[in-house]
């Protein structure tokens, strides 16, 4: 695919750097008026996944989904630069923030009432959020690579203590008028970790972090989530309920994929990811269990805190390597 420079001719798209499939998609580019420095430029995508049906419905519900998406995008912007502000440097810096025509919204879709044309404006108008380019490669490329799984256990628990710190500070509580309030990050999953040199970790999708208020999360990002990794809890259009239980079992998923290396977006909407899957990979018991508890359905038997599950795996680190 030709890919058309952005930003007024300012931005050299080279290709795709990581797609989430059905919300989002990061493409690698060069800053023409930077040195050709390299970066990452993040829209809405729209050909693809389960959320490109409310394209094909009436021209105000298409609309309306592209709108809603388009918010989503300006809401990990304040999102990143709230939290690399206050001093959380394991998420990418939102360089810059300009809109040109989307790559992949088409002029029409087939409507249930006939064709669904797109106005111009909006076609020509989608946003982009830059970030700076993080060396590496998600977790998903690199978690198949020998020299990953030749030392898959303390990989893993390295990936943990990261992600975890985040969470932690993610979980903060913070004042919301007279109201208290916790972020989620709510969508964890290989794709949205990039792993660099020694075990270096960063998340590249914050477009999924929502704000939980009260008893429920808040829109426009509330039921951002990844079937097969997303907790039961979620199920029967519960996802607005979640808490910070959720993101704990997210983690869980997501190093079970890496662990087994089955798909957890193939098992089907809820899947049961059975711990027992765990015990031929070499792992040691103590990491099985943290693992375990993490995974577990009931959100009352899970890890209650970030905090709780960090101290554990931190405990599980020293023992590996002072072994």
């Amino acid at each position: 695919m030709n890919f058309p420079r952005l930003g007024g001719d300012r931005f050299e798209v080279e290709g795709v750097f990581a797609d989430g499939g059905g919300m989002g998609v990061l493409y690698l580019a060069r800053d023409t008026r930077c040195a050709n420095n390299r970066v990452l430029l993040k829209t809405t995508r729209y050909d693809a996944g389960p959320r490109a049906r409310n394209l094909r419905y009436t021209v105000d519900e298409a609309l309306a989904h592209i709108q809603k998406s388009r918010k989503i995008l300006e809401w990990e912007r304040k999102v990143l630069v709230r939290f690399r502000n206050e001093g959380l440097n394991n998420l990418p810096s939102a360089n810059n923030w300009f809109t040109d025509k989307s790559l992949t919204l088409e002029a029409s879709y087939e409507g249930k009432f006939g064709e669904v044309i797109i106005p111009q404006e909006i076609l020509g108008s989608e946003p982009y959020l830059v970030l700076e380019l993080i060396p590496g490669e998600i977790l998903e490329d690199r978690m198949t690579k020998p020299e990953f799984r030749a030392d898959l256990e303390l990989h893993l628990l390295s990936i943990a203590r990261e992600v975890l710190t985040i969470f932690i500070r993610l979980h903060r509580e913070v004042d919301v008028g007279d109201q208290k309030g916790v972020f989620l990050y709510q969508d964890l999953k290989p794709a949205n970790i990039i792993v660099s040199g020694d075990d270096y970790f960063t998340l590249i999708d914050f477009g999924g972090v929502t704000l939980k208020l009260g008893e429920k999360t808040t829109e426009p990002t509330a039921g951002c989530i990844t079937m097969g990794y997303a907790a039961p809890e979620a199920s029967g259009g519960r996802e607005a309920y979640i808490d910070a239980r959720f993101d704990v079992y997210t983690l869980g998923a997501t190093l079970w994929h890496a662990v087994t290396l089955q798909d957890p977006r193939e098992m089907g909407e809820f899947p049961v990811l059975d711990p027992r899957a765990l015990h031929s990979s070499g792992l040691s018991q103590a990491t099985i269990e943290i693992l375990t508890r993490a995974l577990a359905p009931d959100p009352s038997e899970r890890y209650p805190s970030a905090a709780a599950m960090r101290k554990d795996v931190m405990e599980r680190l020293r023992s590996l390597r002072s072994a």
